[in-house]
């Protein structure tokens, strides 16, 4: 009976390890961003992102689905995601942001929450928005 136990406890185990990381990758974007950007106090170049948005939270990974970084967000409505979802930009004379992720697979977009370098650049210059469609979607 003790065996049976172990054995059941070891399944849910495995089961439960192997739901978490493909429920993380459910709201996944594919995005080609097309210059350089910061995220979560890194400099980043341009190139092919999946950004994936979950509760209260923002991760960027390469297309090979290694992580680069993660920062808090909160929920944002209002806009629609359209069918392949889109990430926005807030950009200075020189220098982007990531903003907000829109998944296809949320009913709610994601809106990071600005850095010190972010609120130094809005000090000296105004900014404009720039939308990324994604490539493809990972429902």
């Amino acid at each position: 009976m003790k065996k049976q136990m172990l054995l059941i406890a070891g399944l849910c185990l495995v089961v439960g390890l192997t739901t978490v990381p493909a429920q993380a990758q459910a709201g996944a974007i594919q995005v080609n961003v097309p210059f350089g950007f910061s995220f979560a106090e890194k400099n980043l170049p341009a190139g092919d992102y999946r950004f994936i948005s979950g509760d209260g939270r923002v991760s960027i990974a390469d297309m090979h689905g290694k992580p680069i970084a993660i920062a808090l967000s909160n929920a944002a409505s209002g806009r629609s995601a359209g069918a392949t979802g889109r990430v926005i930009f807030q950009c200075y004379v020189g220098h982007c942001f990531l903003s907000q992720v829109w998944s296809p697979a949320r009913s709610s977009g994601a809106q990071l929450l600005a850095t010190r370098a972010e609120v130094e650049w809005a000090k000296k210059e105004s900014n404009t928005y720039l939308a990324l469609a994604g490539e493809k979607s990972e429902k």
